[in-house]
């Protein structure tokens, strides 16, 4: 069976039982979600490339990893931030799955506890946390993704 094939969310549990009640478990669990969209975006931006430039390369006696270094992961660095971008998401999914299945602690516990006794008021503050650190994690990216990538932030992309 594979971890894409089935929810990462529904392993926890069953990473539970092998790991324990600590942290390895839940860090797992979002390891879990955020791995697939990472490497899915970056393999396809990977698999994008015009053949023309690692021909370029190879023709000027450029060896393998030269080819990797000067052409391939250059060009797939923007598919990969949009996967770290999606993956960026998951992640606080990943860990309020995490402590919904076996905390005593954290957002997650916070909300289901707010959820059992009916205080909807908290419970739609705790959506609006989780919502509101999803959008902070995905501006935290972008950011990273404006400092590595200055070529990308031109305004006059579409002029000569």
């Amino acid at each position: 069976m594979s971890a894409k094939g089935s929810r990462p969310c529904s392993l926890s549990p069953i990473l539970i039982l092998y790991l324990g009640f600590g942290a390895a478990p839940k860090i797992l669990t979002v390891v879990l979600m955020c791995f697939f969209p990472i490497v899915v975006s970056f393999a396809d931006g990977m698999g994008q490339i015009d053949p023309g430039y690692v021909n370029l390369i190879r023709a000027y006696g450029g060896n393998r990893l030269q080819v990797y270094t000067q052409v391939k992961i250059p060009y797939a660095l923007p598919a990969l931030f949009s996967g770290l971008k999606v993956a960026a998401t998951y992640s606080i999914s990943g860990a309020v799955v995490g402590e919904w299945v076996a905390s005593q602690a954290g957002i997650g516990y916070y909300l289901l506890r707010v959820k059992n006794s009916y205080a909807l008021d908290k419970m739609f503050a705790s959506v609006l946390v989780i919502i509101l650190l999803s959008l902070m994690m995905n501006a935290l990216i972008t950011l990273l993704q404006r400092l590595c990538l200055p070529h990308l932030n031109r305004k006059d992309k579409g002029r000569n």
